[in-house]
């Protein structure tokens, strides 16, 4: 009798149902979906189905083909096919690594699948299908879907009676993802359910428009923009694989408007995602990825934003000579100044000084975990970063000011760190759903062991009223 795949049952239970809320996804849940990621990815219908996985689980079936292992691996979001219970026998091998079904991003096949991402996220979360509510990829995974950045891109086929972008329609994207991007920064949340519908009509608008012209390239370039904007929300909600999804979209797209230093921003961005999740081996391959893809054309400020992302990962994973090497790179790069076109690209324009010192601020204080003292240099950057904020970025500030009261927390000072998060809670309110929110329990948790302290104890307990507010 065959031993059951405890493995494969469990990655399905871990999977919500997209209809029945509180429950995991079924068998039929599971094949519905990997027979429409295996269309999209291949334009090509398999027999894959409930009564299949079930032989799957029952360890019936032991090696399914690779085209059922790609799509399994996506749906439940693992990182190989052993986290799955998949191994070859000695009689049926298949030594071959998975390819993916395409070589380089294929506008049509790109915008397919964005539009079925969209419409998915636009849906009533009970009408949700897994491909909206699947983890995120990690591992080899996650680099099989990104390394197509590193080749050029497949223009889309040229299509009859097909419509430009009017110089207006394009306007309107763009003033949208201004506004929407100050709005975000100054004033609190703009409800993701927006941005993706333009989003989604925008896709559906690029879909139509001709192949190769000046206008649709400018297409693919907001598409990008507002697809970045979408990941950011999506993360800020917690919503981790909506958001790695959304990020992959940014940078194929920006790589189809031929700005590679989009791309390489969006990338940078999913980067981070990773760092938050604590899989900093995959962040750093992510971003050296777009290291390597970049490194002919990067400005030095674009090398600067890449490096402390380089930083990032050195940090959680405690190696001290490559963090610092990175960080003293991004200084280098930063020193170099503002190339032509760099206020065209998110994360680069927005890297002033005070962004620049704040971000390796943070980052000592995370390789003070591993050696409590960097704490004091974290601190020393930090309270720079404060001083050169602009007064308008209160977000900005707000993750300044926990940040540094968290080095506090590893230097054993209490009083100062509670006194700094006094200071930032008026201005928290506006985002503690967000990333915001995600740092102050992170306070919250790191404080308890000084929650004897008279001062902390009150800080703990305005914390907790904040975000249940």
């Amino acid at each position: 009798m065959p031993e059951p795949n405890g493995l494969l049952r469990a990655a399905r239970e871990r999977l919500p149902s997209p209809g029945v809320p509180g429950e995991h996804a079924s068998r039929a849940d599971v094949a519905d979906a990997v027979v429409s990621w295996l269309w999209e990815t291949t334009h090509q219908r398999y027999p894959f189905d409930a009564h299949y996985v079930a032989k799957l689980e029952r360890g019936v079936v032991r090696w399914p083909s690779a085209a059922y292992r790609a799509g399994l691996r996506h749906v439940l979001g693992a990182p190989d096919d052993a986290a799955l219970g998949f191994a070859p026998s000695s009689r049926l091998a298949d030594p071959a690594p998975v390819q993916s079904s395409f070589t380089a991003w294929h506008a049509d096949r790109v915008i397919s699948q964005a539009v079925t991402t969209t419409e998915l996220d636009l849906m009533p979360t009970s009408r949700r299908s897994l491909l909206a509510t699947a983890t995120a990829l990690a591992g080899s995974a996650l680099a099989a879907e990104l390394t197509p950045f590193l080749w050029p891109a497949t223009a889309a086929r040229p299509r009859a009676g097909t419509a430009a972008f009017s110089i207006d329609e394009l306007t309107a994207v763009e003033e949208f993802v201004r506004f929407v991007r100050q709005w975000r920064t100054t004033n609190g949340t703009v409800a993701r359910s927006s941005a993706v519908a333009q989003l989604d009509s925008h896709l559906r608008r690029l879909k139509s428009a001709p192949a190769g012209t000046r206008e649709t390239q400018r297409g693919f370039r907001a598409g990008a923009e507002l697809a970045d904007i979408v990941a950011t929300m999506a993360w800020d909600e917690g919503a981790h694989g909506a958001a790695q999804r959304y990020f992959t979209l940014a940078a194929q797209l920006a790589h189809l408007a031929g700005d590679d230093a989009l791309a390489a921003v969006a990338l940078a961005s999913l980067a981070r995602q990773c760092f938050d999740l604590g899989r900093p081996h995959d962040g750093l391959e992510v971003v050296q990825l777009a290291q390597y893809a970049t490194r002919r054309t990067a400005s030095p400020r674009l090398r600067a934003v890449l490096a402390t992302r380089e930083a990032w990962a050195h940090a959680q994973l405690g190696d001290t000579r490559a963090f610092q090497r990175s960080v003293h790179l991004a200084e280098d790069h930063f020193g170099e100044g503002l190339r032509d076109g760099d206020q065209d690209t998110p994360s680069v324009r927005s890297l002033d000084e005070a962004e620049l010192v704040g971000v390796i601020g943070a980052r000592y204080r995370d390789l003070a975990r591993h050696d409590a003292r960097y704490a004091l240099q974290a601190q020393e950057y930090i309270t720079r970063a404060i001083s050169l904020r602009d007064p308008g970025r209160r977000r900005n500030r707000v993750f300044d000011l926990v940040g540094l009261a968290r080095t506090h927390l590893i230097g054993r000072e209490p009083e100062r760190a509670a006194e700094l998060i006094m200071m930032a809670l008026p201005d928290a309110a506006s985002w503690t759903a967000g990333r915001v929110g995600v740092k102050l329990r992170d306070f919250h948790r790191e404080s308890a062991r000084f929650a004897t302290v008279p001062a902390i104890h009150d800080v703990r307990e305005a914390v907790a009223a904040k975000l249940a507010a």
